[in-house]
């Protein structure tokens, strides 16, 4: 299937913009910044997930908390997405299963240790649609997806006029 992020990439870029005015950056001076945020957002969003936990009973976060997490991470990626003005067709496979603990486990390992691949367009695109994908393994669906990062949007903006 053909994902279109063009109104969340429309969105991120007047977020970004208002971001980078403020405080007089830009993605170029603050590109480690922003891979590191994304680090800390997928360890946060694995955190909720629980799913390499497997010390503890305790279940995942309510699949609000997790969805809440996805698109924080998913804010970061878009705006490096548009730092390297990465062609932004996808196409994501249809057959896409929901995953048990540890093949979800397997697939946070996976995006985290090709992070380092976050250096140029190819390496951003190919990480962007494989968190895409993690989004609908997590259960999501693209409506869920698209509807919790205009909220979460809607709420980065309010805190940056909060100076947050």
């Amino acid at each position: 299937m053909k994902i279109d992020l063009i109104d969340i990439l429309e969105a991120q870029k007047i977020l970004d913009a208002e971001i980078q005015k403020k405080h007089n950056v830009n993605y170029k001076s603050e590109f480690e910044e922003l891979k590191l945020a994304l680090f800390v957002e997928l360890g946060e969003l694995a955190n909720e997930v629980r799913c390499f936990k497997f010390w503890s009973l305790k279940q995942p976060s309510d699949r609000k908390v997790i969805l809440e997490e996805y698109v924080d991470g998913l804010h970061f990626i878009s705006s490096l997405s548009i730092a390297f003005n990465v062609d932004m067709d996808f196409f994501i496979p249809d057959n896409i299963s929901i995953l048990n603990k540890k093949s979800l486990t397997i697939v946070f390992n996976k995006l985290f240790s090709s992070m380092e691949t976050l250096n140029d367009a190819n390496g951003v695109k190919e990480w962007f649609k494989n968190y895409l994908i993690l989004g609908y393994q997590l259960n999501f669906t693209f409506n869920d997806i698209h509807k919790a990062y205009f909220e979460k949007n809607q709420i980065n903006f309010q805190r940056q006029q909060e100076n947050y």
